[in-house]
C-alpha cells in the first residue's frame, strides 16, 4: 500500500493507494503517526485508490481512531470499498470511525461534530 499524505488547512489527508509492498501496515502506521501530531483538527483517509484494504491495516486504522477519539481529533474514512464497509458492519458502532461517500462529506462531518468557528475555551 503507498500513503500519499496532503496537508489542507482544516484537516491532514492521507490517501491510500494499492502496491504489493509488505511494509503496508508499517508505512500506514507511520503516515498516521505524522497526521495526529499535526496539529490539524481532523484526519481524512482516502481510500478511492484502494481496491482492497488489508485487514491488519483496518486494525492500524481502528488502532489510531480510538487513539485519536480519545483526543477529540476525528479520523474519518472516505471512498472505502464494499469488503471494508463489511468487516466494520461487524464490529460495534462505537468502535469504528465515521465512514462517508467523499471528501466534502468529510469535511462537512468534521464542522458538524468539531466545529472550527467554536473556540475551546480554558479556565482560568
Amino acid at each position: 500500500m503507498e500513503v500519499y499524505r496532503e496537508i489542507l488547512p482544516n484537516s491532514y489527508l492521507l490517501i491510500l493507494a494499492d502496491d504489493e509492498a509488505p511494509t503496508a501496515e508499517a508505512q500506514l502506521s507511520s503516515a498516521l503517526r505524522l497526521a495526529s501530531r499535526s496539529g490539524k483538527p481532523s484526519i481524512w483517509v482516502d481510500c478511492s485508490h484502494l481496491h482492497h484494504l488489508p485487514l491488519s491495516s483496518l486494525r492500524v486504522l481502528l488502532r489510531y481512531y480510538r487513539r485519536l477519539r480519545a483526543r477529540q481529533v476525528p479520523l474519518v474514512l472516505c471512498h472505502l470499498g464494499e469488503a471494508a464497509h463489511q468487516l466494520l458492519a461487524k464490529l460495534p458502532t462505537a468502535s469504528c470511525p465515521p465512514v462517508v461517500p467523499s471528501l466534502l462529506d468529510a469535511e462537512r462531518y468534521c464542522q458538524h461534530s468539531h466545529p472550527l468557528a467554536v473556540p475551546h475555551r480554558v479556565a482560568s
